[in-house]
């Protein structure tokens, strides 16, 4: 058992393998805890696209000991909630009690991950659940429009492929997959417990002992395969008021060297009211309610790229406007400016201290990427020396990637290409 302390986070990794990590806050009244296991998405292949995800659903359905309702009735007498998520690297399942209760919200966290039942009639109710989600998702064209821009970015790849999975995959699901599924991911080394709050570390580590004698020892599989990106164009024709946009490129990974210098740059560019796309695409030109650039990074791969929404008559101006926006990155960035993003970034991540729930998120994915924890000064350095060069810089990097453009609404990709073309987008 191995132990690295940083401030008040500590990192234990038991001779299983598993990670446990904590931030101690001792006037806090709450624990935030829970397990983030390394089972997302980009672990699945063309045929069971989406378990990872249907699982996650499954894990609150029953246990040996608990019915679906006794799950959720003994955590909320208590004040408390459970929740979980799935994203392309991990599924997470947590809980917020109060501290007195902590021992309650991992006794039934640990319950639901290490022995599911999976019962025949939960699974098909559940089924019925996720594939509402799916349609749900299709009919909302500002969540589809990302799955079309993953899609495009990275064909026939894990990393393009939905969180939510397919219809006809969901429908045909077997219980015997996600059971299968777990047993080859749902293991000690491939899993952090996590929590932050009113609690010790040495009294999780105690808990874990008590608790997680059921997670699976034996070594997960790695998964080092390396996304290609790729891009294009497609655009997904409907009668809607709006027209939605992306305008997307290749972005960077976790551990790239411009990785803050990206946050920094995607702030300037579409991260706030101040930003260059929303001053002059909404508060000049009033062509769009919502604008803004994003970026995502993951362990090989990551993407970058622009948002909006308007009328379909105003689409291509609106294109030509937010690409030459982009152009213009690698000319001009004043020191007002850099200075302004970089106070936003450091004052966001100064207030999250006052979120454990924040916290506990931080924690986990930099135990993910850099393998421990890391403090809030290191980051501020970092932070600190992104110079305005390295800024400017980043903007060749990002547009040497052929571009994703992808519309939803009644327009066409190829009424924007020419322009974006014409302003040195490279859209093959």
């Amino acid at each position: 058992m191995k132990e690295l302390k940083l401030d008040n986070t500590k990192l234990t990794k038991l001779d299983s393998g598993l990670r446990i990590v904590t931030g101690s806050l001792k006037n806090f009244d709450s624990v935030v805890l829970g397990y983030w296991i390394g089972a997302g998405s980009v672990r699945e292949s063309e045929y069971n696209n989406g378990i990872s995800h249907f699982l996650e659903h499954m894990a609150f359905k029953g246990t040996a000991q608990r019915t679906a309702k006794q799950i959720a009735e003994e955590i909320e007498s208590v004040g408390g909630y459970l929740n979980a998520y799935t994203s392309k690297e991990v599924t997470a399942f947590h809980a917020k009690v109060l501290k007195d209760d902590k021992r309650l919200a991992l006794d039934i966290l640990s319950d639901i991950l290490q022995s599911p039942m999976f019962p025949m009639e939960e699974l098909e109710l559940e089924r019925n659940v996720v594939l509402q989600e799916i349609s749900q998702t299709q009919d909302t064209p500002d969540d589809i429009i990302f799955d079309y821009f993953e899609h495009i970015a990275f064909p026939n790849q894990s990393l393009g492929r939905p969180i939510l999975g397919s219809y006809d995959l969901i429908a045909n699901m077997k219980v015997e997959t996600l059971r299968a599924y777990k047993d080859k991911y749902y293991n000690a080394d491939n899993i952090i417990l996590a929590a932050v709050g009113n609690i010790a570390h040495e009294e999780l580590i105690d808990l874990a002992q008590e608790y997680l004698s059921g997670f699976n020892a034996h070594k997960t599989p790695l998964h080092d395969i390396k996304c290609q990106y790729v891009g294009g164009s497609y655009g997904d024709t409907r009668d809607l008021e709006q027209a939605y946009l992306i305008i997307g490129f290749n972005g960077l990974a976790n551990l790239d060297c411009d990785y803050y210098t990206l946050s920094l740059f995607s702030s300037i560019l579409g991260g706030g009211m101040s930003s260059r796309l929303f001053q002059e695409i909404r508060e000049k030109r009033g062509l769009a309610y919502s604008v803004y650039s994003f970026s995502s990074s993951h362990t090989y791969n990551g993407t970058f790229g622009i948002y909006a929404a308007t009328s379909p008559d105003k689409l291509s101006e609106l294109s030509d406007i937010a690409s030459s926006e982009l152009l213009k990155m690698r000319e001009y960035i004043c020191e007002k400016e850099l200075n302004r993003v970089k106070a936003q970034f450091k004052s966001g991540l100064l207030m999250s201290r006052e979120s454990n729930s924040s916290r506990c998120e931080q924690i986990v994915h930099q135990t993910l990427i850099f393998k421990r924890p890391i403090s809030y000064e290191e980051i501020l350095q970092k932070i600190d020396a992104v110079t305005i060069d390295e800024v400017k810089a980043l903007t060749n990097r990002l547009l040497s990637s052929n571009a994703s453009i992808i519309t939803v609404g009644k327009c066409d990709c190829s009424l924007i290409i020419p322009a974006l073309r014409a302003n040195g987008i490279k859209v093959e």
